[in-house]
């Protein structure tokens, strides 16, 4: 988990990083992520070669969009806490970690499906989950905390 959301963090930054001069943003692809994001806050958009990328804070969730330049939906991954998780994810977690407190959530989509990175945190430390829309869950990670 901490090697994917470096690898995350990255891609993210290079994109920033490398973006082209600013471009014409596909006119149809701006329509739709309008209608599909009304409330969209601090919306920055970023144009590679091959994609568009666009970051915005929904309501209280952090959301990264990657498009082809065609509008096609490549991928999107959103950062929330407890209150965004769809009830049935919360319901499986609490059942098998009662005691452990939700530190944040990261949920990442793409054509293949969904999966949600669950990170708990107690007063030893934190436990990563991974959890997929039909309620599979596995540990990814723990670490222990500093004393």
């Amino acid at each position: 988990m901490k090697l994917f959301l470096i690898v995350a963090s990255l891609l993210i930054l290079g994109t920033h990083s490398f973006a082209n001069p600013p471009e014409k943003i596909n006119e149809k692809l701006l329509q739709d992520f309008k209608q599909n994001f009304p409330n969209a806050q601090n919306t920055v958009w970023n144009i590679s070669t091959k994609t568009c990328l666009v970051d915005f804070f929904d309501d209280l969730v952090r959301t990264s969009i990657i498009y082809e330049k065609d509008g096609t939906f490549v991928r999107s991954i959103r950062y929330y806490k407890e209150q965004v998780l769809p009830y049935y994810i919360k319901i499986i977690v609490k059942k098998k970690y009662p005691e452990k407190k939700v530190f944040g959530v990261i949920e990442i989509t793409t054509s293949a499906g969904m999966a949600y990175y669950v990170k708990l945190e107690d007063s030893v430390g934190f436990t990563t989950l991974k959890l997929d829309s039909e309620g599979n869950m596995c540990v990814v990670e723990k670490y222990m905390k500093a004393n």
